[in-house]
């Protein structure tokens, strides 16, 4: 119950963002997006979230069944009413239906099972850790979503820039074509450096409309996880920092992921549930024992008799002790039900070691992608600053006419691209720190 409310509130903040996409769209205006707020209003669309979240109340309310049927008791209740009957002069006779006469007969009753040689008590905890997993199915599946959700939002933002990049680079190459065209109209410039200028500039156009289209396809994947129209305005209010530039250690990495990754939980109680169905297994295959207790109270009449008071009656009540024995013909099978369930936790255990081999290769796999993320970080910051130093000396060589416009061209090609290449490195950074997140089990989704 306080799982759940919990995981109520943590996604309150999307409903509050969901609310703003829908009225902000509806204004035409664009909707200031955060983060973590993209992740919560993606969360709260997402099939896979609300199906893991459906899962988690199925198994929740099964749990309290079991537990319920186990431990509490049962009350029936049975009415007889015979108001046709022959008498004893052999005529048939119809009496009036009336609750308070001698042809009604109420049977209320109470069933209690005591004890059943700890079935009841394991077949409830083994509900109880069905439960448990679906909660640990839920988490994964929100850290998955939201991981998803962060490629989205990181991915558009990528295009964002890259598109502002394309604008920016298509202004340089139209101004140092018209720069180039005066120089050539003055015989300072030949004609080859025009045309080259010209082709420059040309595809700088061809790469802007690439840019254009990857950016439209961006915000469509952006605006659909959360519900907007695929065309919908987005301004992004995205947070740079990285808290720190240091690669995280492996070791520290290795050990969080054995215990916070909820993959290895739900295994380990996948292993406990596999040992409880073998306990109930030899269980079953033995003799058992049972203690119920058994309740009843009747009101009863007799045809011709006078009516007796409502409440007049019988009460039958007691303890019942039984001991059962498997059959002889049933042992066989009881044998092999116990051989099935020996399987079954040999599976389960097995599966724990390849989980845990698994999940190290995947926190080794996001501690090198980081790791690098991180370094090419920081080398393309450096080289991004280098190529617009030598494009401003370039730019200024070739206005001064001591520079050539291969020189020229090929400066501002080396920045354009110094830029792309930072771009994308923060985008990886931002990704590949979110996926050692996920990998060592720590919350991306809240």
């Amino acid at each position: 119950m306080l799982a759940a409310l919990a995981a109520v509130l943590a996604l309150l903040p999307g409903a509050v963002a969901a609310s703003t996409v829908t009225s902000a769209v509806s204004r035409g205006a664009a909707v200031r997006w955060t983060p973590d707020d993209y992740i919560r209003a993606a969360l709260q669309l997402s099939p896979d979230a609300i199906s893991a979240e459906a899962s988690l109340d199925a198994a929740g309310a099964r749990a309290r069944s079991r537990w319920a049927r186990a431990f509490a008791p049962s009350l029936d209740f049975s009415a007889k009413v015979s108001p046709a009957k022959f008498a004893p002069v052999s005529r048939f006779t119809f009496d009036t239906w009336r609750v308070n006469a001698n042809d009604v007969l109420l049977t209320p009753g109470l069933s209690w099972n005591l004890f059943n040689s700890f079935q009841d008590l394991l077949g409830a905890r083994s509900t109880e850790l069905s439960r448990e997993s679906a909660g640990e199915s839920l988490y994964a599946a929100r850290q998955s979503q939201a991981l998803s959700a962060l490629r989205a939002y990181w991915g558009y933002y990528l295009r964002e820039k890259l598109l502002a990049v394309g604008v920016q680079n298509l202004k340089v190459q139209r101004a140092q074509y018209d720069l180039t065209l005066d120089r050539y109209r003055h015989g300072m410039k030949s004609l080859s450096d025009l045309l080259k200028t010209e082709v420059d500039w040309r595809s700088s156009e061809l790469r802007l409309e690439t840019d254009a289209a990857s950016n439209r396809l961006a915000r469509f994947g952006f605006n659909i996880l959360v519900g907007a129209d695929e065309g919908a305005p987005v301004e992004l209010a995205a947070d740079l920092s990285l808290g720190t530039t240091v690669p995280p250690l492996l070791e520290e990495g290795l050990r969080a992921a054995m215990v916070q990754r909820p993959e290895m939980r739900r295994n380990k109680l996948q292993v406990r549930q596999a040992e409880l169905a073998y306990t109930l297994a030899k269980i079953a295959a033995g003799p058992t024992a049972s203690l119920d207790f058994a309740a009843a109270h009747a009101w009863t009449g007799d045809f011709g008799a006078r009516a007796q008071p409502f409440g007049a009656g019988t009460s039958i009540y007691g303890l019942t002790l039984s001991l059962s024995l498997p059959g002889s013909f049933n042992l066989y099978s009881q044998y092999n039900d116990v051989r099935a369930s020996e399987a079954d936790l040999r599976v389960a255990r097995t599966s724990t070691e390849a989980q845990r081999r698994s999940l190290r290769q995947e926190v080794y796999q996001a501690h090198i992608s980081l790791t690098r993320a991180l370094r090419s970080l920081e080398i393309s910051g450096r080289k991004e600053e280098i190529s617009r130093q030598n494009l401003e000396l370039v730019s200024e060589e070739y206005s001064q006419g001591s520079a050539d416009v291969i020189r020229l061209s090929q400066a501002q090609t080396d920045y354009v691209s110094a830029q792309a290449e930072r771009l994308q490195a923060l985008h990886d950074a931002k990704i590949d720190a979110a996926g050692w997140e996920l990998a060592i089990g720590e919350p991306i989704w809240r």
